[in-house]
């Protein structure tokens, strides 16, 4: 018996590393707050996971016991696609320390036996199966380990579902329940290596028992959930018995759920099921900027509502699994989308200050609490007043250990293998991949601005063996131009193939190489484009970067605060760059747009100049727009952040140019505009 065959199989965790701006971006990760949780953040480096059974239990900031596990998820993929020695010592570590206090029975982590739930193990299972992955010295050890607690699993789902649908009191099974298609991820990781299991019959029978009774025993259903006629377009955030599937970082890993039972079982109807969710979540629930508004349950299409940073990295690398799954094009796109959008315009440029929640009209991050202490209920549950505001651990924890996935995942799943013999680049970006096709290796390197420039640069030694080279046309894209070059054994080269591709031509397109070196030019044609939002408000868009007003930028800061204790003078004791930042802006926010004026423009470098710094950052990012407009009337939600648009704006000064700036170096910003009336 086997899982069902991925459309395009991912590469293993190593073959892809990062270049230019990614690489910085990345790098500036690893120097910033993240960088340094295993020396610096409680939560991870005084952890329950790495204390002694028996002991004093350790620093958690929920029951659920999920930080360590969601570190350890993010950094396992961080240390090794940066080939970072120091962070590799600390996975490492942490692995070799948890795998050692694996209990007699077989259960992984800190709960002692009354205590057992399943959830914290998902994210700590695929950390440490990318570990095996990519250091095949772990490969024993990890499924050595998996194999005692899967057994142990069976047992206890066996029980009435012991630990999943059964927990302890004060332990919320929910959680765990929304979520474990991540777990299944995990076992299905383990029956694609036939070499790690298959030569062991009762563990090959446990996986699948496993599998299946996780499906079986779940209460909650994702496939019934998205269905048209009754999914909810808008929802009463007071109705909590909708929680678990209006919380938006549970949206953003359920999005996978129907491809990840596919795999199981192969029901056609969950392909169809996995599109419908995908188009249903982000018609009704989705922002421009690619990921899902929840604040942190759903309520519809507010641009207040807020979006968790958790939920931009789930919901893209949910994306990018789909993607590989059933191969569908938008699905990569909109991958693409979260990352280059949702997620960087959470942090300050060097890495050590998040929000926790952003909105897409959002022209400040304050401090939202009254003199009187009262914090107007702008959003469904995020109400210590910092919400939208940088710093170590704004609102809550979470997002502060798990955010790291969200670059080195998206590299990690960026190539894929097409068949025997072909390898896509379909996450686009700069990175560089080396993979063995037919016995011989080949190496592909892309050098490119993208999504700033829409111009990419393939160099490729194939000089043992040909291939087939395949590169992913957005859906956005109106054509592409292509250029290959190939050069002989004493580099000698041969007459350069030049195609332009003016039809809709999207998805795949394949390159047959032959053995030998070659250079391929790729420029893709888009145009600048504008998609409705809520109230007859647009989201401004070249390529897959969304573009904001810009607003100007003022930040004051503070010493770094606990979540529990968002106001007073601060925690003393991190390094200096760790600090709380507020931020106001300078310039008009108010304001309504003319789309027919709008100019798109890119710094004359752009494709030249080596940008290895953070590039999401205010003033930094090389390409703007420049739109005519107006300011008018907008009135404020509560007396703290922008309402709905007027439905019919009306300017109150006069039409002049403003300033659009990518959405992620926007850290505040206006993405959803009116048009004003004689625009229309």
């Amino acid at each position: 018996m086997n899982v069902q065959p991925w459309t395009y199989s991912p590469l293993p965790l190593g073959a892809i590393t990062p270049r230019g701006w990614l690489q910085g971006e990345m790098t500036e990760m690893v120097d910033g707050l993240f960088g340094r949780e295993y020396e610096l953040y409680p939560y991870v480096k005084d952890s329950s996971w790495l204390q002694p059974r028996g002991g004093q239990g350790g620093a958690e900031y929920s029951n659920l016991n999920e930080a360590l596990p969601y570190w350890f998820n993010s950094m396992v993929p961080l240390a090794f696609t940066l080939r970072n020695d120091v962070l590799q010592g600390q996975v490492t570590a942490v692995a070799r320390r948890v795998l050692d206090l694996q209990t007699p029975d077989g259960w992984i982590g800190p709960e002692e036996l009354e205590q057992r739930n399943f959830w914290a193990r998902f994210p700590f299972f695929l950390g440490l199966t990318q570990l095996a992955e990519v250091d095949r010295r772990w490969e024993e050890d990890v499924v050595k380990s998996l194999r005692k607690f899967m057994l142990l699993a069976n047992t206890m789902l066996r029980d009435n579902g012991r630990g999943f649908v059964v927990c302890p009191d004060g332990v919320d099974c929910s959680w765990g329940q929304a979520r474990v298609p991540d777990m299944i991820i995990t076992i299905q990781w383990l029956l694609d290596r036939p070499h790690l299991v298959a030569h062991d019959a009762e563990f090959l029978n446990v996986l699948w028992e496993n599998m299946d009774m996780f499906h079986a025993l779940n209460p909650i259903n994702w496939h019934d959930w998205y269905t048209n006629e009754t999914y909810p377009k808008v929802v009463d955030p007071q109705n909590d018995k909708l929680f678990t599937y209006v919380h938006g970082v549970n949206v953003g890993q359920g999005l996978k759920s129907p491809g990840v039972i596919y795999r199981i079982n192969g029901t056609q109807s969950l392909v169809q099921k996995s599109y419908d969710a995908v188009d249903l979540a982000f018609r009704y629930h989705g922002s421009a900027s690619g990921t899902i508004l929840a604040d942190e349950k759903q309520t519809g299409l507010a641009p207040y509502m807020g979006s968790e940073l958790c939920t931009a990295v789930e919901t893209s690398y949910s994306l990018a699994y789909l993607y590989q799954v059933l191969g569908r094009n938008d699905l990569a796109d909109r991958a693409e989308r979260a990352i280059f959008n949702a997620f960087p315009v959470m942090f300050t440029g060097n890495k050590w200050a998040h929000k926790y929640l952003d909105q897409p009209n959002q022209p400040w991050a304050l401090n939202m609490t009254g003199d009187d202490g009262h914090v107007p209920p702008v959003f469904t549950t995020a109400r210590r007043g910092v919400a939208t505001t940088f710093g170590m651990e704004p609102q809550y924890p979470c997002c502060t250990v798990n955010h790291g996935q969200g670059y080195p995942k998206f590299l990690s799943n960026s190539w894929v293998s097409v068949g025997a013999t072909g390898v896509a680049h379909v996450l686009l970006g700069p990175s560089e991949t080396s993979t063995v096709i037919d016995g011989s290796r080949v190496e592909i390197k892309c050098d490119t601005m993208y999504p700033f420039s829409m111009q990419f640069v393939y160099s490729i030694d194939a000089s043992n063996t040909g291939f087939d080279f395949y590169f992913r046309v957005p859906d956005w894209a109106s054509g592409y131009v292509s250029e290959v070059t190939s050069f002989s054994s004493d580099d000698h080269a041969t007459p350069t193939r030049k195609q332009t591709h003016t039809e809709n031509q999207h998805g795949l397109i394949k390159f047959p190489l032959l053995q030998a070196k070659h250079r391929i030019n790729i420029s893709l044609r888009t145009a600048i484009r504008t998609e409705a939002r809520s109230n007859h408000t647009v989201s401004v868009f070249y390529g897959n970067m969304l573009y904001a007003l810009d607003v100007g930028y003022n930040a004051t800061s503070t010493l770094p605060h606990s979540y529990k204790e968002p106001r007073g003078p601060g925690i003393a004791g991190y390094p200096p760059a760790a600090r709380d930042y507020f931020v106001r802006n300078t310039k008009a926010w108010n304001v309504a747009i003319d789309p027919r004026s709008i100019e798109y423009q890119e710094a004359d470098d752009v494709n030249k100049r080596s940008w290895q710094g953070p590039i999401f950052e205010p003033d930094l990012a090389p390409t703007y727009m420049t739109v005519l407009g107006c300011e008018m009337e907008w009135p404020l939600l509560m007396g703290v952040t922008p309402d709905w648009a007027p439905e019919r704006p009306r300017c109150v000064g006069a039409k002049k140019q403003f300033r659009l700036v990518p959405y992620g170096s926007a850290s505040v910003h206006m993405s959803e505009l009116p048009v004003f009336e004689d625009a229309v």
